[in-house]
């Protein structure tokens, strides 16, 4: 039986490179967007070329990226008649459950106590990761011995200190972070203790950061149901048990 288009690309990806990986990335967690938009939306949504788009199709085997496109709505039809569908409540549901089963609380209470220790904490979260940066500053300003700020992702610090701790939340590739990573790369920044908190266990910037929380997010097949919030839903779930430890772990 022949591979799916998912499965494929599993096989190649270790070929990979960033710019294929940012596709991979993108059709895994957007599958129904991938197989139906057009090339010249693609494009624009996802901030990729029409020929890194050419590329990555013949590189697995396509003459070009609709012909990829077509197979890709068969596998997606295929896959809907397969797999009963699930409601959104339950899709969301378990990735709540998921997240609180998996959460690694002795990392999170390790966190909490390099937040009261630190100079200051600074959020990050754009898209749909922005919601549950606004929310952590929130729950930050409650704690008398955290200082929480949330800046303007274009409007950071020139200068941060060695004690602070700059928190982002980034699902996918965090594209909208890379310029800050190199400037932390360059000689003279000082880099305050970073930490990542994802949907993506290979996040593709998860090595520039000294503690990462993997977060669980909606499978392919359930993914298929248009659920593009369930990785805010995780965030948030994550927030409201850093939160809980936040309360039984005051001074």
């Amino acid at each position: 039986m022949p591979m799916n288009i998912i499965e494929l690309m599993d096989a190649k990806k270790s070929s990979f490179s960033k710019t294929d990986r940012k596709i991979y990335e993108g059709i895994k967690k957007f599958p129904n967007e991938f197989a139906t938009n057009s090339i010249t939306e693609l494009t624009d949504k996802a901030e990729i070329t029409k020929s890194a788009l050419t590329r990555f199709a013949q590189r697995l085997g396509f003459s070009g990226f609709s012909e990829l496109q077509y197979q890709f709505q068969i596998d997606l039809k295929d896959q809907n008649e397969t797999h009963k569908t699930k409601t959104h409540s339950e899709i969301y549901g378990g990735v709540l459950s998921q997240t609180e089963k998996t959460a690694d609380i002795q990392g999170i209470q390790e966190l909490i106590q390099k937040m009261r220790d630190c100079h200051a904490v600074y959020i990050l979260g754009t898209n749909l990761s922005k919601l549950p940066a606004e929310e952590l500053h929130i729950a930050l300003s409650f704690e008398d011995d955290i200082i929480s700020i949330l800046p303007h992702a274009d409007m950071l610090p020139y200068h941060f200190h060695s004690d602070d701790i700059l928190i982002i939340y980034s699902a996918i590739s965090g594209s909208s972070h890379q310029e800050l990573m190199k400037k932390f790369r360059q000689k003279n920044n000082i880099k305050p203790y970073m930490v990542l908190i994802t949907t993506n266990a290979k996040h593709p910037l998860r090595h520039n950061f000294d503690m990462v929380f993997s977060l669980p997010t909606a499978s392919l097949a359930d993914s298929t149901s248009n659920t593009v919030l369930s990785d805010t839903f995780a965030f948030l779930m994550f927030n409201d048990i850093l939160t809980n430890e936040l309360a039984n772990t005051k001074k």
